[in-house]
Formats: C-alpha cells, sequence, structure tokens
C-alpha cells in the first residue's frame, strides 16, 4: 500500500539533511535527537548480529605460599548472545503531493525561491525528510528501548524490537546462570503511591546494598518514570517537611550518594524501576547510530524514499542489574 506524508504536521525548522551519492543518499548528521539519545543514555555496541556480550568475575586466586602447585580459577567468564532486528521506514511522495504541498502556504514559506519544477526534482526538503527521521529514532528511544514486543506484522516503532522489560522478564525465567537474573536481585515491592514511593525506592537501594554492597562504590542508575519519580518526590516532602521543599528535585538517593535518579522517558506509564552502571544497558547496532543509508528511487510518478536501521537493546550482565517486581 502507499503511503503518502501528511506534511502539515511537521516543524517548520527547515535543514538541508542528505547530500547526493549518485543513488544513495548518506544521513550526513549523526546527531539527531533521537540517535544522539540513545547513544547518550545507553553504551552502544557496533557488534554482527549474534555477537557476544561478554562480562568477566576476578576471582580471589591467592593462597599462601608453598613449594606445591595447586591451580585456582582466577577468572570466570560468561557471555550472552545479543542480537538485533532490523525496521524501516518507507515513505513515498507521489507528483500530486509535492504540486499542492509547493502551491500551499507552507510552500509558499520553505520555497520562496525555487520553481514547481525544481521542487519535483528535489522534494526532500519541503517534505521535511530530517524531521521525520529525527522523529522516528525518538519513537525508538520512548517505545521501544523499555518497552518494544517485536512483532513483524504492525507499524509502529513499538514493533520493530525486544525491549529491556521483555529481556528482564525472559532472564527472570531463564536457566542459563549467563543471563539469569537472581531472585534477590527483584525486589518484590508494591504499586508506588505519593504514601509509600520513598520507601519502595529506598528497598530497591537497600536491596542492592544488601546483596552487592560493593556495588556502591561505582556510579549507579535509577532508572524510573517521571510518575513514579514525582511520587518519590512528593511522599519525601511528606516525611521531611521541615527540609524539603517543593522545588527541591533530587538528583540522588539521600542515603546512597553514588545511586543517581535517569528519568527515563521509555518507562512512561510503567512503575518499572532498575539499578544499574550505565554501562550494562547497550544499544546494540550493526553500524554506527546516525550513519544509516537512505534508498531513493524516482519513480515516474512519485519518489520512494527507504530509511533501514538495525536496532537491539539488551544488558550485558545479571549480576550488575536489579529490579522491582514490576516489569
Amino acid at each position: 500500500m502507499n503511503e503518502t506524508i501528511d506534511f502539515s504536521n511537521f516543524g517548520t525548522d527547515l535543514m538541508r539533511t542528505v547530500q547526493d551519492l549518485g543513488g544513495n543518499i548518506v544521513l550526513i548528521n549523526s546527531t539527531l535527537d533521537g540517535v544522539a539519545s540513545l547513544r547518550n543514555d545507553f553504551s552502544t555496541e557496533i557488534i554482527r548480529d549474534k555477537g557476544l556480550l561478554v562480562s568477566a568475575e576476578i576471582k580471589d586466586a591467592f593462597k599462601a605460599a608453598s613449594n606445591s602447585f595447586q591451580g585456582q580459577k582466577a577468572l570466570e567468564i560468561r557471555s550472552r548472545k545479543a542480537d538485533f532486528t532490523e525496521g524501516d521506514i518507507d515513505l513515498e511522495i507521489t507528483l500530486d503531493d509535492i504540486k499542492k504541498a509547493y502551491r500551499s502556504y507552507y510552500g509558499w514559506m520553505l520555497e520562496p525561491t525555487r520553481t514547481e519544477a525544481e521542487v519535483r526534482d528535489n522534494p526532500f526538503e519541503l517534505f521535511f525528510i530530517r524531521q521525520i527521521i529525527r522523529q522516528h529514532f525518538q519513537f525508538v528511544r520512548t517505545k521501544t528501548v523499555w518497552k518494544g514486543i517485536y512483532n513483524p506484522t504492525p507499524v509502529g516503532a513499538e514493533n520493530i524490537a525486544d525491549g529491556l522489560l521483555k529481556k528482564f522478564t525472559v532472564a527472570r525465567a531463564s536457566t542459563d546462570a549467563a543471563a539469569k537474573i537472581s531472585a534477590n536481585h527483584v525486589f518484590d515491592g508494591e504499586d508506588l503511591t505519593d504514601d509509600n514511593a520513598y520507601e519502595q525506592v529506598n528497598g530497591l537501594a537497600q536491596l542492592v546494598a544488601s546483596t552487592r554492597e560493593d556495588m556502591l562504590a561505582v556510579p549507579l542508575n535509577f532508572y524510573l518514570s517521571q510518575v513514579s519519580y514525582d511520587k518519590y518526590r512528593r511522599n519525601r516532602r511528606a516525611l521531611f517537611p521541615e527540609h524539603v521543599g517543593p522545588a527541591d528535585k533530587p538528583t540522588a538517593l539521600d542515603d546512597y550518594s553514588q545511586i543517581s535518579f535517569v528519568i527515563d522517558p521509555g518507562l512512561a506509564g510503567k512503575q518499572t524501576m532498575a539499578i544499574t552502571p550505565k554501562d550494562n544497558l547497550k544499544f546494540i547496532a550493526n553500524e554506527a547510530p546516525g550513519v544509516y543509508y537512505i534508498n531513493i528511487v524516482k519513480q515516474v510518478k512519485s519518489w520512494q524514499i527507504s530509511i533501514r536501521v538495525s536496532v537491539g537493546f539488551d544488558f550485558a550482565s545479571p549480576d550488575l542489574l536489579f529490579i522491582n517486581d514490576a516489569v
């Protein structure tokens, strides 16, 4: 089925974004909002499909000196297969679309010096290709990272790859020690309310302290939604009215200075909370984020544009991951 673009809903901050390279067009600006967010918020791994995520545990092999050799296991390697899926953005701009857009008010504003024939030969700025690509990577950031469920039939970013919540669920039931999230890494909490959010947040942090106290020596991220964070703030204000004001927005937990809050847009609508080092959450692809190829073909009565990207999300080590029971 042919899909056309409703140009009237896109922004007007127009910029050139593509450079003709003889059939293929390369996206030359790799800092589009969604791509930059994925790269900044997650550790990026450029690997082949089914590549290995490797974690190593160094074991204490020291013993008192002696004349006898007793081989000790000093290193334990764990590996998991990481996979990514491919997604397409397919667009078609018909000559009729170009004519209507060019002759509209937006056309006069955006293409005041070019003729209609010139726009037909290069309609990509008029149809906001940069904004379309940026927004689609934002869709990946908000709809796929945490909540994605791979389903190749429907259209939408939430269907192009499995998100971290599905990966957590599978890992909790796994029989593979390299992939399993142990039960003692899962906080059996309650639904968050304005009356218990402070206790629930601290409960997950206390689980880290009681199970892996050594992790508190390194920076950790506490991932939660904006609504969950706001419930925490209101509960904290109610508990300590003499010390906390309405404008107070803590960046770290009161009793755990190494654990910093990360309000994740992908957790909107979820009460999921997770504590882990940033490097443990992986954005996986088979090429550098933002350097994706766009194939543009001029047909008799339309332009057809196809953008293919590879995406995947996973965690490297379950030993460094703590979650609540709301995935």
